[in-house]
């Protein structure tokens, strides 16, 4: 089987135990993990670079860093890829930790594949609902600022925005187990506990740069 990256990362929405099988055998799997990784994170920067040039801002959000909050989407254009980076590879470090004090054997490079993947298949649970409606913006379907107090109101828009963040989590949390699992041999319940460490690792640190 070719083993390109877009093969293997389509491949992923779909068939995630073998997928990483096939990616751990490859000698690619740093490669393959920052490419998945790219993804998400210039994704989220278009999304700001939209924002940004229709006036958005977030409603009821107080930004961690000392960013003036109408500022806030023209900063994240700039925090984005950092801020994800960052978090790819916080993620990273600690699993494989964990998995070496729990006697782990696989490379760092076969983590870095895992979360690297994670991240740039499960984030389009957000990723595209962020997308469609900053660009409805830029077209004038849609008023941002208006949309932003909508989400944070009990309406319609709130609860599809709470089911994507809920298929955001199990997304995520079921890449990092299958690749943990496929990578380390750990248990089920091993794996998930890693998993969950890593995922709150990541979001922990991506919330430090953007919302």
């Amino acid at each position: 089987m070719k083993t390109n990256f877009w093969t293997l990362y389509f491949r992923m929405f779909y068939k995630p135990k073998s997928t990483f099988e096939i990616i751990f055998e490859s000698n690619k799997a740093l490669k393959y993990g920052f490419f998945a990784f790219l993804i998400p994170s210039l994704g989220y920067t278009l999304f700001y670079i939209m924002a940004y040039f229709v006036g958005g801002s977030p409603s009821t959000f107080k930004p961690w860093l000392a960013i003036p909050i109408e500022e806030y989407f023209k900063y994240d254009i700039i925090l984005s890829f950092p801020g994800y980076y960052l978090s790819w590879i916080g993620a990273s470090v600690t699993v494989y930790l964990l998995s070496r004090l729990m006697n782990g054997k696989s490379k760092f490079d076969n983590i870095l594949a895992i979360i690297g993947f994670g991240i740039g298949i499960a984030t389009w649970s957000s990723l595209l609902h962020d997308l469609t409606d900053a660009f409805l913006s830029v077209i004038g379907v849609i008023d941002m600022r208006e949309y932003e107090q909508l989400l944070n109101e009990p309406t319609f828009w709130r609860g599809l925005l709470w089911s994507l963040y809920t298929i955001y989590f199990f997304w995520f949390l079921t890449l990092f187990t299958i690749g943990i699992k496929k990578a380390q041999g750990f248990s089920l319940f091993k794996s998930i506990l890693i998993a969950l460490v890593g995922l709150f690792t990541f979001q922990f640190i991506l919330l430090i740069f953007i919302r």
